[in-house]
C-alpha cells in the first residue's frame, strides 16, 4: 500500500469512532498479546476498518510509542495468531508518532478468530464484545456464489473441444448405464448435464471442455503445472509439464506423467503378497480431482502445481479451503466452492459422490503403511496436501491385511484412521471403537480404572520384529509395580503418595491409590496419620 499522508489521517479523524474506527492513545505500549488482536478480529468482524494508536478519544493526536523500533513485524505476529493480513503503517505528524493499522473485512462465511481475552469478538457502537450465537449462525449460513456456474459472456460451443466432451460423454452414458446418451449431441448433452442454459454456456464448460485458446483467453489461471524433482529439497525441477487445456482431455495424460517414475514395492509374509505404488493411482486422481473443483478461479495469475519426488506428492490448489472447510474438520465436513464442477465430475464417474472425497485419500495412505496426508502448510491462500509415498511401517499394513482376512471383515475409514492415530501415537486413552478393536485383537488394554490405555496388540510388534517395545508399553507387572513399593518402604522406612507418583509417573493416582489399598487389605503394608497429612509404613 501506499504511504499514509497526514491530510488522509486528518480525513480519517473526521469520521465518528465505531465499527470501522477504532482510536487509543497507547503512549508508551499497547497489549500485543490480547487487545491487539481482539481489536484487529473485531473490526475484520466487523467489515473492516482502521485501528489507530497516538490519538486520544478527543481524536487529539498525542503520539505513541507502542511498538516502536519492532512495528514492521506486527503483521506476520498478527497473521499468526487470527489469520488475516493487516498493513501497519507508521506515520510521523508533527504532534506525534502514530501508528495506523489497515484491517481488511472477513471473508464472506467466515469469522476471524481472536488469540485473546474474545474468540469471536465484534464491535458494537464503540465497544468490543463477545460474538452473540444468531450472528455466529448467520456468518456460517452465508453462502459465497459458484464461480463455475456463472455465465462466461461470448462463450460458444465451437469454442469447446471435441475430444474433451466426447471423454466425457463416453464416462457419462458408462456411469449412468444410458448407450443412448452417446447419440445425444453436444448442445442436448451440455443442456442436460447443467453447463448450457438460455443464457449461454458456463465456466464448467469451459474449465472442462473449453478449447486451449479460449481458456489463454479467458482464463489463463486455469492450468496445472507437473514438476519432478528428485531431491524434494532441490529449488529448481529436473522436469517439468504443464497443461492449459480442457480437462477432459488432459486427466489420463497427467496421471501418466505421473506414473512414468512410478516405484512398486512389493511386501511378503507366508502366502500374503502385497503391492504398495509409490504414488497410488486413485489417491493422486481424487486429489487432482479436488484441486480442480475446489480451487479459487477468480485468482488468475495462479496455478494448480504437482510437486512429485521419491518422498512426496505435493499438490498445491490456489485459493484457501472452501467456506466451512478447515485442517481439524475436512475429513467429517463437505463444502463446494464450484459445485457444477464436483457435480459434473460425479455424473462422469470419476467421483463416487460430488463432495470433498478427502477420507478417500487419507485412507488409501494410512492402508498402504505411509502414515497421514499432511495440510498443515495450508493457509488462506492456497491449499497444499501433501501425500506421503514412501511405506513408513510395512508392519503395519501386513498387520491390517493379516487380521482382516483372519476375521473376514471390512474396516470403515474411521476404525482405519483410528488405528492409525494408536500406531503413530503408541498408547492412547479415549477410543470410540475399543471394544471393536479388542474382541478382534487389534489392540489391548493397558492399566485399569481411570488409568487405562491402549496400545496395538502384541501380533502387531511381533509382526513388526520389536516385542520391546511392546513390554516397554505395556509396562511392568501389578506384583512387580507392588514389589516395589514394598522395597521403597523397607528402605526408606515410611512413604507418601508423592514419592510412589515418582515411581510411577505413567500412573494415575487413583492407580497408585488402588495399589496400595491392594497391599493394605493383604496386612503387607498400613497406613498411619490423617488422609491428608498421614504415610504408609511397611507391616511385614
Amino acid at each position: 500500500m501506499n504511504q499514509i499522508t497526514i491530510e488522509e489521517l486528518n480525513n480519517w479523524l473526521k469520521n465518528p469512532e465505531g465499527l470501522n474506527l477504532e482510536l487509543k492513545e497507547a503512549k508508551n505500549q499497547f497489549d500485543k498479546d490480547r487487545n491487539l488482536p481482539d481489536y484487529c478480529a473485531g473490526i475484520a468482524n466487523s467489515g473492516g476498518g482502521k485501528l489507530i494508536l497516538g490519538v486520544n478519544n478527543s481524536k487529539e493526536i498525542v503520539g505513541s510509542n507502542a511498538f516502536k523500533g519492532t512495528h514492521q513485524k506486527l503483521s506476520h505476529e498478527l497473521f499468526t495468531k487470527i489469520r488475516i493480513r493487516i498493513d501497519i503503517e507508521e506515520l510521523f505528524h508533527p504532534k506525534g508518532r502514530v501508528l495506523v493499522f489497515i484491517i481488511p473485512s472477513r471473508s464472506l462465511g467466515q469469522i476471524v478468530i481472536s488469540t485473546g481475552k474474545y474468540k469471536y469478538p465484534i464491535r458494537l457502537g464503540e465497544s468490543l464484545i463477545e460474538m452473540d450465537q444468531m450472528t455466529i449462525k448467520r456468518i456460517l449460513n452465508e453462502v459465497s456464489p459458484d464461480f463455475s456456474s456463472q455465465i462466461v459472456p461470448g462463450l460458444s460451443l465451437s469454442d469447446l473441444d471435441e475430444d474433451a466432451i466426447n471423454n466425457f460423454r463416453i464416462n457419462w452414458a458408462k456411469k449412468s448405464k444410458r448407450d443412448d446418451y452417446l447419440s445425444f449431441d453436444n448442445m442436448k448433452m451440455l443442456e442436460s448435464i447443467g453447463l448450457l442454459s438460455s443464457n449461454g454456456l458456463n465456466y464448467t464448460s469451459l474449465i472442462l471442455f473449453g478449447k486451449k485458446n479460449k481458456i489463454d483467453e479467458l482464463l489463463p489461471g486455469d492450468e496445472i503445472i507437473y514438476e519432478w524433482r528428485q531431491d524434494s529439497k532441490a529449488i529448481a525441477a529436473d522436469f517439468r509439464k504443464s497443461w492449459r487445456e480442457p480437462f477432459f482431455k488432459i486427466y489420463d495424460d497427467i496421471w501418466k506423467t505421473i506414473n512414468d517414475r512410478n516405484l512398486n514395492i512389493q511386501f511378503q509374509d507366508g502366502l500374503f503378497k502385497r503391492d504398495i505404488f509409490a504414488f497410488n493411482e486413485s489417491t493422486i486422481r481424487e486429489a487432482l480431482l479436488n484441486a480442480v473443483a475446489h480451487r479459487d478461479y477468480t485468482i488468475v495469475n495462479q496455478s494448480i502445481f504437482l510437486k512429485v519426488s521419491p518422498e512426496e506428492v505435493v499438490i498445491e490448489s490456489p485459493g484457501g479451503f472452501p467456506l466451512g472447510i478447515t485442517p481439524e474438520n475436512i475429513l467429517y465436513k463437505t463444502s463446494w466452492r464450484n459445485r457444477c464442477i464436483a457435480e459434473t465430475f460425479e455424473k462422469a464417474g470419476l467421483v463416487e459422490r460430488s463432495g470433498q472425497g478427502m477420507d478417500d485419500i487419507f485412507e488409501d495412505t494410512i492402508k498402504d503403511g505411509k502414515g497421514l496426508p499432511d495440510l498443515s502448510k495450508s493457509d488462506e491462500f492456497a491449499v497444499i496436501l501433501k501425500i506421503p509415498a514412501k511405506v513408513k511401517d510395512k508392519n503395519f499394513v501386513l498387520f491390517l491385511e493379516k487380521i482382516t482376512n483372519e476375521k473376514q471383515i471390512t474396516l470403515s475409514f474411521e476404525e482405519i484412521f483410528e488405528l492409525e492415530q494408536i500406531r503413530q501415537q503408541k498408547i492412547i486413552t479415549q477410543l470410540r471403537f475399543k471394544d471393536k478393536f479388542v474382541e478382534l485383537g487389534l489392540i489391548e488394554k493397558v492399566g485399569k480404572t481411570r488409568g487405562v490405555k491402549y496400545i496395538l496388540s502384541h501380533q502387531y510388534y511381533k509382526q513388526e520384529g520389536k516385542p520391546g517395545i511392546y513390554t516397554r508399553l505395556i509396562g511392568i507387572s501389578r506384583d512387580k509395580q507392588k514389589e516395589f513399593i514394598i522395597n521403597h518402604l523397607q528402605k526408606n522406612k515410611k512413604g507418601v503418595l508423592r514419592d510412589f507418583q515418582d515411581i510411577f509417573p505413567e500412573l494415575t493416582p487413583m492407580d497408585i491409590s488402588n495399589l496400595l489399598q491392594e497391599l493394605k487389605n493383604a496386612g503387607r503394608i498400613a497406613h498411619e496419620g490423617s488422609k491428608k497429612t498421614g504415610y504408609w509404613i511397611f507391616s511385614k
